[in-house]
């Protein structure tokens, strides 16, 4: 069962982590802020329990705890068992972490912070929790009823428009191209499967939930064959309803993990042949080539260091 909605002005944060305590015990007020309200359990277990007996806004998870690692605590909030699944997530890493670790992040919904940069803590939450509506949902149904129940099952966790018909429902797609349509069939004056044609010929990737009170198994199938993702029928389970969205939010997590894991070892193969090039051009005696070469690969590097940490790196090269 959720926890009912918070009404204290603070907001609270969840921390399981054995390390961070003492890191922002010195000065708690002046690391966490006024506007934080801080509880600490340095267990899954512990952490578990809190959620099920009050809400919080955000859950701070170090990477590894005595009993389980950060990223099943992660799926267990994201299942929606013990609280509210789009609970915002931040996940404490020592070192720089790996493609794969920032990958599974992704996927789940979690940013992620350094214990190493402590400081950054309190920044990190707060854009975690002022992210956390960023999702949006568009309900395009002319039933008053179904339009509030499924309202009232996605607010909490997204941003949620209505639409009472058709071409109204069209239209407000075409202003904010929502990140998911739930889409009733039976709707006066334009269809919902005219609709479903309209948006897709817009945006094959646009994914749509249909709605539908009656309907064959052939007509499913051919809506799913034009690209509706899913199907549930009225009147339809809350919680049924919560899941639907929050696999298919899911999946959309995992695909563009995918894409970006894909395009990191894409720029991981260009910068290993260019260096190749240049350390051939080098002792070719081209200089000029092998500065080419060297300027493309920086150019698409994040440039983290400041002024004087460049000047440390020119010395130490010259020295060597």
């Amino acid at each position: 069962m959720v926890p009912a909605p918070l009404k204290d002005t603070k907001q609270a944060i969840i921390v399981a982590s054995d390390i961070l305590r003492p890191l922002a015990a010195p000065a708690s007020a002046a690391f966490w802020g006024e506007r934080f309200k801080m509880i600490y359990c340095e267990t899954g277990r512990a952490l578990i329990d809190r959620l099920r007996r009050r809400p919080f806004h955000c859950v701070v998870i170090q990477d590894q705890l005595e009993d389980c690692d950060c990223w099943r605590l992660a799926k267990i909030i994201r299942s929606g068992r013990f609280c509210a699944p789009a609970l915002p997530i931040v996940v404490l890493h020592r070192g720089a972490p790996s493609a794969g670790f920032d990958a599974i992040a992704k996927s789940l919904n979690a940013a992620t912070a350094s214990l190493s940069e402590p400081d950054a803590i309190p920044r990190i939450v707060q854009a975690a929790i002022d992210q956390r509506r960023r999702s949006s949902v568009l309900i395009i149904e002319d039933d008053p009823d179904a339009a509030e129940t499924a309202r009232r099952a996605l607010d909490a966790d997204y941003k949620v428009q209505i639409a009472v018909n058709g071409a109204d429902g069209l239209t407000a797609w075409k202003e904010k191209r929502h990140d998911l349509v739930l889409l009733d069939l039976m709707l006066p004056a334009l269809p919902g499967e005219e609709v479903l044609k309209e948006i897709l010929a817009v945006n094959p990737k646009q994914p749509v939930i249909i709605v539908t009170a009656h309907a064959s198994q052939s007509r499913h199938s051919n809506l799913m064959l034009l690209g509706a993702n899913e199907f549930v029928e009225k009147p339809f389970d809350i919680n049924v309803l919560r899941a639907l969205c929050r696999s298919l939010f899911q999946e959309m997590a995992l695909a563009r993990a995918d894409r970006e894991i894909d395009e990191m070892r894409a720029a991981a193969r260009e910068n290993a042949h260019r260096a190749t090039a240049a350390s051939i051009s080098l002792r070719q005696g081209n200089t000029s080539g092998a500065a080419m070469q060297l300027d493309a690969m920086l150019a698409g590097a994040p440039q983290d260091l400041t002024d004087d940490e460049w000047v440390e790196v020119l010395n130490d090269v010259q020295d060597k």
